[in-house]
């Protein structure tokens, strides 16, 4: 007997010794750190299957990472091996599993009886086929790893021809003690253990490959059968008096238009495809806060919140969960993306598509409604843009509620498995299609996708687009969010309340993918650029301006999730002349930077991706510049002032309550980079006509569309009490291009209608103004406000707003001397 122990130790540690040779796998949670074992701690692992191949994988593993290995005795307890199998796989190809109980599990609870350490089980699981960055055959896509039990041929094939393409994940170990402090009874003591590992071991799988894919036409039945859609079906075959049977085909067939059907082999395709695509169009994909996915994706439904830049975020995404060990999400695409071919593959990839609009078609809402509530109850994770289309200003859209209704919808019907809401941000320093938005920005209409859009693409390699940023935001617990917004929110139907919540919930997230903002260098020199006269500026000057701006944007600690560029500034210059293409002309005197009038229309898009990390600065060296001199109380006063319309416009994530201190916070830097001296409480501009006061002006300018939008606003209320919603914000955005043309602002978001009725609907949730009948009407407190935004404004700039204003210009000079009094009224009151 013992020569067959020893006979069979060597051969089991020679095919360890050839097998380590051969493969590489990609290990992940395999450290005492990560694994928080203390030394007294005795250790035994659980793999979910008896499979001698996984047993030596996992033993090298934890020898290379110094832990207990899984082959050797745990002598404290008088146990031959530190490991035991939760199944055992039969059939002549391992094919079936027999479960059955671990005797060696059964022991451990009794050795825990009788011994002062904690024994710590530990699952381990392997996943043969899994890794993402080594695809590059459809053989291998076929030797993935599914729901199915790995078999020993197909372990046999991985094995031999992808050695490098295997996935080892140790989770969160269990204490036996724990278990048996909360149960007494020795065989509910062991169900329970079993129980935990199960599920363990089926979150883990489903966080790394997803949720068991059902076919997909058993759950579009699943879907028809169900009680909603039923109660649909005889709504709508009563409305447009048809037969149930006609009513339940138009259904079917609307689901048949929705649904998603991912097939991972599909997915590996792309990611092999999206390699090549990344290696060849940008110089890297940087991803920050990763570990927030993986911590919450084997106990939450995830849903991922991005914002929308280029039709590359559906792609981009699942590329980076893939890659980094997470499933893919189904995403919510819209019915313009459902092409010949490209639509097909996109749905075996995983988007599922949606209309437009559900306007006037209650029998296809009633159907998206259940399939996203299968989706979520199924376990899987989703994607989709709350902004509802892409942004072609660069800035975050007002968010849409219709998707985020769904969901809550669907969490008050089935609460079970808690909701994720994870925000990310998506930095690109080119996006793929710059060309289409500035034709648009530049007031040409917008295309239809085509087919033939693909192959567009293959025309974009000759350009540089430099390096990617993928940040994942604060994610959001749904019910922790709705127990504080909205009390007994299981109750609620659609009513008010319940789109208050959802409007506040929309608001929320763009705010925290806003804080998850990616500060890129085409991003800072466009911001630099902008804020000259001309688009012109001297390359000695714009490198120092660029080095303000990094500083500032390291310094402020505008959140916890955002990434600042590591680039020096000349660094950051080169990589956006490559980029870009701006000019750079060498004088007598040194050289200069400039931007074309439609780079400069471009420009606003990436200035645009950051302008809100700087809204604060620029507001209070706005003030600064225009006061010359002032206290630390008269700044934070004005600031506080201005604070809830630039938070609805920029979704700044700082409470009214914390501006004060990061007013402080800012002059502080300013002092230190010598825009301002700070002497007590006082502050004082940097030296007129020194590069410093030339800097903080620029800084200034940043705000100075927004402040000019204000103003346009509270000028015509001020002149007209009682003006429409629609004709306020149309003869706002009206005047505001005509400014825009006067001074040259190459900015075509500068007289956005959206804009103006976002600062309206800040007035209104102030206070400051109410709507009766449609019609808007001042409150007390407006003409100070408008006062407040009107002091910083040059005189000019209000001469030619009033100038617009039929009737008003006579009452300029009578209005700025009001306007000063009530101003010095209000700084006195400080």
């Amino acid at each position: 007997m013992e020569l067959i122990d020893r006979v069979k130790s060597f051969q089991y540690h020679a095919t360890r010794r050839l097998l380590a040779t051969w493969i590489k796998p990609t290990v992940l949670g395999c450290s005492v750190d990560e694994l928080d074992l203390g030394s007294s701690d005795v250790v035994c692992y659980v793999l979910p299957f008896r499979s001698t191949v996984d047993l030596m994988v996992t033993d090298k593993a934890c020898e290379q990472a110094g832990l207990p290995r899984p082959v050797d005795a745990i002598e404290s307890l008088g146990e031959k091996r530190a490991i035991f199998f939760l199944g055992h796989p039969e059939g002549r190809f391992g094919r079936k599993t027999l479960r059955q109980q671990s005797e060696r599990m059964v022991r451990l609870f009794e050795h825990q009886e009788n011994t002062e350490s904690d024994i710590k089980i530990v699952p381990v699981s392997l996943f043969w086929g899994h890794q993402p960055d080594q695809e590059k055959s459809i053989f291998k896509l076929i030797l993935s790893e599914n729901w199915t039990v790995t078999s020993r041929f197909k372990k046999l094939l991985a094995i031999l021809f992808h050695p490098n393409h295997i996935l080892l994940q140790f989770s969160t170990p269990l204490s036996i003690r724990t278990i048996t402090a909360n149960e007494d009874n020795h065989e509910k003591q062991i169900r329970k253990l079993l129980r935990v590992l199960r599920v363990r071991f089926n979150s883990q799988k489903q966080a790394i490959i997803g949720p068991d894919l059902s076919h997909r036409r058993t759950l579009i039945d699943s879907m028809i059968r169900g009680n909603d859609i039923r109660n649909a079906i005889e709504k709508e075959a009563f409305r447009k008096d048809i037969s149930l049977a006609q009513a339940e085909k138009k259904a079917t067939a609307y689901a048949n238009e929705i649904a998603s059907h991912q097939s991972f082999r599909v997915v590996r395709m792309f990611h092999v495809l999206l390699s090549w695509l990344w290696n060849n169009l940008y110089d890297g994909i940087e991803v920050n806060n990763i570990d927030r996915v993986k911590q919450f994706a084997p106990t939450h439904e995830i849903v991922y919140i991005p914002c929308h830049r280029s039709h590359i975020d559906y792609l981009l995404l699942s590329y980076v969960l893939y890659h980094n060990g997470l499933t893919p999400p189904h995403i919510a695409a819209g019915n313009n993306l459902n092409l010949p071919i490209i639509g097909a593959l996109l749905r075996r990839a995983g988007a599922f598509y949606m209309r437009r609009t559900f306007q006037g078609d209650a029998l296809y809402k009633a159907v998206f409604d259940e399939y996203i509530h299968q989706m979520f109850t199924k376990g899987y994770s989703v994607e989709y843009f709350i902004e509802g289309s892409r942004s072609r200003t660069g800035r975050s859209l007002n968010p849409r509620t219709g998707m985020l209704s769904m969901t809550v919808r669907s969490f008050q019907k089935d609460s079970s498995r808690p909701i994720c809401l994870m925000p990310v941000y998506f930095g690109y320093e080119r996006v793929l299609e710059s060309s289409t938005y500035m034709s648009e920005l530049a007031g040409k209409d917008k295309k239809t996708e085509s087919f033939f859009d693909v192959f567009k693409i293959f025309g974009s390699f000759k350009y540089s687009f430099g390096q990617v940023t993928v940040n994942f935001g604060e994610p959001l617990l749904l019910a922790e969010f709705l127990d504080q917004e909205l009390p007994d929110w299981q109750l609620h139907q659609d009513n008010a309340d319940f789109s208050k919540a959802c409007f506040r919930l929309a608001n929320e997230l763009v705010t925290r993918i806003n804080s998850a903002t990616a500060v890129k260098v085409v991003g800072i020199v466009a911001t630099a650029l902008l804020s000259t006269p001309k688009q012109t500026i001297e390359e000695k000057h714009l490198l120092n301006q660029i080095e303000l701006l990094t500083g500032l944007a390291r310094s402020v600690e505008y959140s916890n999730d955002y990434s600042v560029t590591s680039l020096s500034a000349e660094e950051i210059l080169d990589t956006t002349t490559t980029i870009t293409g701006i000019d750079r002309r060498e004088h007598p005197f040194g050289a200069t930077i400039s931007a074309s009038t439609e780079l400069s229309i471009l420009l606003t898009y990436y200035s645009n991706n950051i302008s809100h990390v700087f809204a604060l600065p620029s507001l209070i060296a706005a003030y600064i510049n225009t006061e010359g001199e002032a206290t630390l109380h008269k700044i934070v006063y004005f600031c506080e002032s201005l604070y809830p319309f630039l938070k609805s416009e920029y979704f700044l994530r700082l409470s009214i309550a914390e501006v004060g201190a990061q007013c402080r916070l800012i002059v502080e830097l300013f002092a230190e980079t010598g825009l301002v001296v700070k002497e007590g409480d006082k502050v004082t501009a940097a030296i007129h006509g020194s590069d410093r006061y030339a800097s903080l002006n620029e800084l200034a300018e940043i705000v100075e569309p927004t402040l000019e939008r204000f103003h346009i606003v509270s000028a015509l209320l001020l002149h007209e009490e009682n003006r429409s919603v629609r004709s306020l914000e149309s003869d706002a955005a009206a005047i505001a291009q005509q400014l825009s043309a006067i001074y040259g602002i190459n900015s075509p978001d500068f007289f956005e209608r959206s804009l103006f009725s976002t600062f309206i609907n800040t007035l209104k949730s102030e206070g400051l103004v109410s709507t009766e009948d449609n019609l808007v009407k001042k409150q007390s407190g407006f003409p100070d406000l408008a006062s407040l935004i009107r002091h910083t404004l040059a005189a000019d700039v209000q001469y030619n707003v009033l100038q617009a204003i039929p009737g008003s210009i006579s009452e300029f000079i009578e209005e700025k001397h009001r306007s000063d009094s009530i101003f010095l009224s209000a700084k006195k009151k400080v």
